[in-house]
């Protein structure tokens, strides 16, 4: 099962005309505000993996509300009256600041009196750096026409979308947490090492991924609201030609330590858009061996398809929503093929090349 994370949202709304008759705020005005509390599951941060406990307090995110009467049957199902409670385009979510774990949106929103319901969905970050052609959230849930990843590794930001939360009240939950899902929309991949003789020193400087990547592609929820009104079969379509790139994480020169550990990690790990594995994509490591005061300045080039799990089967596609390690082992004669698993990915089992 996808490992998600658990947003909270102290949830007030107030606004003066979005179903036909006028909205009243009944006393005590309660203000829409949003709290990350320390969860298990960690999340990715803006520009990589994980980092920490707590959605990062320098991300905003955007929010779409829905009110209505009665039973929520559907995002713009006209029949229960349901209208936009934000503007169509949703509101950003900000952080209070002064340390605060708390997101009030920009506009202030109050809870509307108890006969009216709340639908909520939302996306992270806020702003799409790489200018989408569109983004909305419709019946079939979030939609993003021409998202395109960044074409510096560093600057590449993970993209999040929060399952619908549905039926909320001011009665039910005007004083308490409405949870937003959120899930991954990309696929992570990162890099590790390990090293079999702690008499020899690997200092490992750079690495590249080169290929012909798909780098731009729609998003879609895929929410059939005759089945699920809350979550969809999430997937990409209509991907662009894969072209030619190269990705240079940048890290600090790492020590090869006889524990398996990962040197692109954090806001190094790459994010991309889920595809098959381009059949020329490699990764090339500059590094330095030191073995008895000698020093030798080492480049290599492996193939992604010559890494390979245990039973000696490699991947062919990256999923959606998991994250790949490849593990670069130096002088190994003993496998080790997998790596502790993350709280917030889900991980697949490591691919292990072996250097001798």
């Amino acid at each position: 099962m996808k490992k998600m994370l658990l947003l909270a949202a102290f949830v007030g709304v107030a606004f003066t005309s979005c179903v036909n008759e006028e909205i009243k705020n009944e006393s005590p005005l309660q203000t829409l505000r949003f709290d990350v509390p320390v969860m298990k599951q960690t999340r990715a941060n803006v520009k990589g993996e994980i980092n920490g406990v707590h959605y990062d307090k320098r991300e905003d995110f955007k929010i779409f509300c829905k009110i209505y009467k009665g039973t929520f049957t559907g995002w713009e199902d006209t029949s229960t009256d349901i209208r936009d409670y934000f503007s169509a385009g949703g509101d950003v979510a900000v952080n209070e600041g002064n340390g605060s774990q708390y997101w009030s949106t920009a506009t202030t929103y109050y809870w509307p009196d108890a006969e009216y319901s709340l639908a909520f969905a939302a996306y992270s970050p806020a702003v799409l750096t790489t200018q989408p052609t569109s983004i909305k959230h419709e019946a079939n849930g979030l939609q993003i026409k021409g998202f395109q990843t960044e074409a510096d590794a560093n600057e590449q930001y993970d993209l999040m979308y929060s399952d619908r939360v549905i039926d909320r009240t001011k009665n039910n939950n005007g004083s308490s947490a409405v949870p937003l899902v959120f899930r991954h929309a990309l696929t992570s991949i990162i890099f590790s090492s390990e090293k079999e003789d702690e008499n020899v020193d690997y200092i490992i400087k750079s690495a590249t991924l080169r290929g012909s990547f798909v780098q731009k592609a729609d998003f879609n929820q895929d929410i059939d609201e005759s089945v699920n009104l809350t979550n969809g079969a999430a997937k990409w379509e209509n991907p662009a030609t894969a072209t030619a790139a190269n990705y240079e994480p940048s890290f600090t020169e790492f020590h090869v330590t006889t524990t398996p550990t990962q040197f692109t990690q954090g806001e190094s790990a790459l994010l991309l858009i889920p595809q098959s594995v381009p059949a020329d994509a490699a990764v090339t490591i500059e590094y330095v061996k030191i073995s008895s005061g000698v020093d030798t300045e080492n480049t290599i080039t492996i193939k992604l398809a010559d890494f390979r799990q245990e039973g000696g089967t490699e991947i062919t596609t990256w999923e959606m929503g998991k994250r790949y390690v490849y593990r670069i082992a130096f002088g190994q004669n003993k496998k080790i093929y997998f790596e502790p698993k993350t709280e917030d990915w889900v991980q697949e089992g490591t691919l292990i090349y072996e250097i001798q």
